[in-house]
């Protein structure tokens, strides 16, 4: 995983226990929920998993598109995965059963369906979710870079608990209603569960960005409660809206109506919104790798292909002619060189990070090895970048040297 090399060597190998510690019990947990699964539905949970990968494939996929931009370590993903898969759902269980006892003790009635819908469902599934967030953030602090990243790791928990969930749905669901539960969860709503925990995501990456104890415990707290607002809306939202323009909540055609007319454009305004979030690291980057350009550890051109995504991949097209070797080499640049923006980014805000400076010396070195590595393969990264932005070759001067006594070049103090 990326930064443990740059962490003190003290704090290195308590975050590699704690790495193999939190993996064990995850996927304890995850053996749990498949032999639950198993015992429950027999072979109806492997026959069901079938149909359930294809909203999985779809909320995938999408992750992956929007991560292109500086994209997250696969470990995390998986973990992000393999964490709402089983322990959230097992989470879920067992906190969902008690919360629906300790409620309908305390009220003195019998807790519903209904309420387990609107309440017990969004309040326990949200909560347990959003814990897989904190872990994410407890073991990798600086993956999570913005919002951008904090929906990203939720989208993954919640790709995770929702193939589970569907599981179970198409398991139950009668043969009446089966082809109707396939096209509600399987094509009409596939990123529901992603979306809701999004919320948190974001909230949560927010509030890393910015650091500080006060601000991860409120956007984590806030994130939750939005997402719990969203899920419960999702859930009712029909039931409540349908009947005050006079439509019966329980005809699936009226429900088509609410999803096209409401779920729809809330759907479009969130991926707006996250497309405007991506845009805006796009144009931190640059501003933050123009500063490096201003003393020398960049050229304008390489800047201007790594901050635009139609240059990057002319740049990976045009290095790849010349073999795998350049294109890896060329790939990383790039990769390395954005991370050092988002470094630099942290450390222009969170001043109180004690390890902002080692980062920012480490991925400096990355860089210039990775150009080596370029110049190696027969051509110079300056040169694949005017290339692959139409600019004429601008020369780079020596490349300023990063002594050992330099204590954070170009970290604003």
């Amino acid at each position: 995983m990326r930064y443990i090399e740059e962490t003190a060597p003290g704090r290195r190998d308590a975050s590699n226990s704690l790495w193999v510690a939190v993996v064990g019990v995850l996927l304890v947990f995850l053996l749990i929920v498949v032999g639950w699964l198993l015992v429950t539905l027999e072979a109806s949970a492997i026959i069901m998993a079938l149909p359930a990968m294809v909203p999985l494939a779809i909320v995938l996929g999408s992750a992956w598109w929007l991560d292109r931009w500086e994209p997250e370590p696969r470990l995390l993903l998986a973990l992000g995965l393999v964490y709402g898969a089983g322990a959230s759902v097992l989470g879920t269980l067992w906190g969902g059963n008690l919360m629906m006892r300790v409620t309908g003790k305390a009220l003195e009635l019998p807790i519903g369906e209904a309420i387990a819908i609107s309440v017990q469902g969004p309040v326990v599934e949200e909560v347990m979710k959003g814990l897989g967030l904190l872990l994410i953030l407890a073991i990798a602090r600086r993956e999570f870079d913005g919002p951008v990243d904090g929906f990203i790791y939720a989208a993954m928990i919640g790709a995770g608990f929702a193939f589970t969930e569907n599981i179970l749905y198409f398991a139950n669901a009668g043969e009446e209603s089966l082809v109707w539960t396939l096209v509600v969860r399987g094509i009409l709503s596939p990123f529901a569960h992603a979306l809701f925990t999004g919320l948190a995501g974001m909230a949560l990456g927010w509030a890393a960005r910015y650091g500080g104890t006060w601000r991860v415990v409120a956007g984590w707290v806030g994130g939750t409660v939005l997402a719990i607002l969203a899920h419960a809306f999702w859930n009712t939202g029909s039931v409540l809206l349908l009947p005050l323009v006079g439509v019966d909540p329980s005809n699936p055609v009226a429900w088509i109506a609410f999803y096209v007319l409401v779920q729809i454009p809330l759907f479009c305004v969130i991926v707006w919104f996250l497309l405007h979030l991506r845009e805006r690291d796009r144009r931190m980057t640059k501003a933050r790798l123009e500063e490096y350009c201003e003393k020398g550890w960049f050229t304008p051109n390489e800047v201007a292909m790594i901050t635009d995504w139609g240059s990057r991949v002319k740049a990976l097209r045009w290095a790849k002619q010349g073999g795998d070797e350049r294109h890896r080499a060329m790939r990383d640049f790039i990769e390395d060189a954005t991370r050092l923006a988002y470094a630099r980014e942290h450390a222009r805000i969170d001043k109180r990070d004690p390890d902002r400076r080692r980062v920012e010396r480490s991925l400096l070195k990355r860089v210039q090895e990775d150009r080596s590595r370029i110049q190696r393969a027969g051509t110079t990264a300056t040169a694949i970048a005017a290339a692959a932005t139409g600019q004429i070759p601008i020369i780079r001067q020596d490349e300023p040297t990063l002594r050992d006594e330099d204590q954070a070049p170009l970290t604003p103090a």
